[in-house]
């Protein structure tokens, strides 16, 4: 933790431009909570009570990103409410849509908009959705709002990009064609000669990001112009290979790997020809010993059952797309003009933000995740692949409108925060109509049960059962950072009051989990660490 804080105090006071605020005394005050990774969930989960490492008296108002996220899986202890005098939550992700995604998705999604439903309303005063794509969670204390920014360095793009396209357009020969570093060599009567590659798409190499659109509008285009568009596909992830192949062909790939092989194998021989051209026999051994290798390789290779992830994948003609790997948005600024974003699974997609803020023409389809770009005049939003073609086409053939001062504006933190501070208000009457429908009465309710049912050791086996994985063992976890040896002693009813404990839940939940075999509620001390 004491080099990541360093870390990011260093990036704030030399990228960020914050000085003061990167200050460990007089500026934020960064605090780390032990947690452990759900490899299952792929998320980072709290263990123990995130509010004790909170020191002095600065309870008074708390933004909690991803609420249902920190409360799934959550040690017991009072809630967010009682701690703070108020509670914003701000959320963005679509855990609702992951789930739906995967085969189990049937009777996963809708529990997992019910449970985080419940949560949000426990811990929250207010709930910010960053776009309307996400579930109802509180109607009467949600709201849509985009509360974040993008980092000075595109803003800085987006202008450097508006002076330049002054200066060319000053120039009547410049204003009918000119060369400019995003790709476009030579405009005439519609026809497009391109220097270079001139759309990108930047984002995790997941389907669920759009990629599998991005296949269809590709087919869609090459059967509109003839010809597929040129693309590079920046970002990694854990389907990057079968995604590659889909836009490749499996044929080009096996043929691409196999050409490397025997590339290093020239690469061996050429530079023992150069040394000399007399041969000794140990150089002859090693070269032996390397073709040997290779031909094993080769063989185990094709042996392998390596079955097609999609159809794609045996496409004859491969997509011209390039994977140049995972790389910062900041780094292709003066680069490209088009970016393309075909997904509908995002809540607010970052890159489209920080694409229109560099000036660039952003290609995404009309949804709501996409609303709050609409008014921008670079966003080209589009309904079906004939629009998308269409906007390509267009965007190819023209050049981004430079900013206003006021669209600028929208992208930066300062303009965030104001719409954070206004989004986050309750008003009088929402105080009024909250009271008269009793909601907050029925909030408390959902916390206080929550916070009863995770207690004690029952609680850890009820988290495990609900799929909390390393994240269940919270009363376990407790126990074991606890000084006292004698206090490392499990009692399963421990913390549980009295009327929880003889209700009929209780006795139902115990009398159920008590005949499921994996489970133990009778557990040793654990004295492992957090991960």
């Amino acid at each position: 933790p004491e080099q990541q804080e360093a870390y990011i105090r260093k990036w704030m006071k030399e990228e960020a431009g914050l000085p003061e605020e990167a200050d460990p005394e007089t500026g934020l005050r960064i605090v780390f909570y032990p947690g452990r990774y759900h490899s299952g969930l792929k998320s980072i989960f709290a263990m123990g009570d995130i509010y004790s490492l909170i020191q002095g008296d600065d309870t008074d108002v708390c933004v909690l990103e991803e609420p249902e996220h920190l409360n799934w899986y959550r040690a017991p202890g009072d809630g967010w409410t009682r701690r703070f005098n108020f509670v914003v939550g701000v959320v963005h992700t679509n855990y609702r849509e992951y789930a739906a995604s995967h085969y189990s998705g049937l009777w996963t999604a809708p529990a997992i908009a019910v449970v985080s439903s419940a949560m949000v309303r426990a811990y929250c005063h207010k709930v910010i959705k960053l776009s309307d794509v996400l579930q109802t969670f509180a109607p009467e204390k949600e709201v849509v709002s985009n509360v974040h920014g993008v980092r000075i360095d595109f803003l800085e793009e987006g202008q450097r990009r508006a002076l330049a396209l002054q200066e060319q357009l000053k120039s009547p020969e410049k204003a009918v064609a000119h060369v400019t570093n995003t790709g476009i060599k030579n405009i005439r009567n519609g026809n497009m000669e391109e220097e270079k590659t001139s759309v990108y798409f930047l984002g995790k190499l997941l389907w669920a990001k759009g990629l599998d659109r991005m296949l269809e509008l590709q087919t869609f285009y090459r059967q509109c112009t003839g010809n597929y568009f040129p693309i590079d596909i920046y970002g990694n992830g854990p389907e990057e290979r079968e995604i590659k192949r889909a836009y490749h062909g499996r044929k080009k790939m096996e043929n691409g790997e196999s050409n490397g092989r025997s590339n290093k194998k020239e690469d061996f021989i050429s530079q023992n020809n150069n040394r000399s051209s007399t041969i000794d026999i140990n150089a002859m051994t090693m070269q032996a010993l390397n073709n040997l290798r290779d031909t094993i390789k080769a063989t185990t290779e094709s042996l392998e059952f390596d079955p097609p992830k999609t159809l794609y994948e045996w496409r004859r003609r491969p997509i011209p797309a390039t994977f140049p790997g995972r790389i910062d948005h900041a780094v292709l600024k003066d680069q490209y003009k088009v970016f393309v974003n075909p997904s509908v699974s995002e809540v607010l997609c970052t890159a489209t933000a920080e694409a229109l803020a560099m000036g660039k023409f952003a290609i995404v389809p009309i949804h709501p995740s996409n609303e709050f770009f609409m008014k921008f005049p670079n966003c080209l939003g589009y309904r079906n692949k004939w629009e998308f073609a269409a906007n390509l086409r267009w965007a190819m053939a023209h050049e981004p409108e430079p900013l206003t001062p006021e669209l600028t504006r929208a992208f930066t933190w300062d303009a965030a925060t104001e719409r954070l501070v206004q989004a986050a208000a309750v008003t009088e009457f929402e105080a009024r109509e909250r009271e008269r429908l009793g909601r907050s009465k029925l909030d408390d309710r959902i916390a206080w049960f929550h916070n009863e049912l995770g207690k004690g050791s029952k609680g850890d086996a009820i988290r495990k059962v609900l799929g909390g994985g390393p994240a269940s063992e919270q009363f376990k976890y407790a126990k074991s950072k606890s000084s006292d040896p004698a206090e490392n002693v499990v009692d399963e009813d421990l913390g549980l009051t009295e009327k929880f404990r003889r209700s009929w839940f209780a006795e139902a939940i115990k009398s159920t989990l008590s005949s499921t075999s994996p489970f133990s509620f009778h557990e040793k001390t654990n004295n492992a660490k957090p991960t």
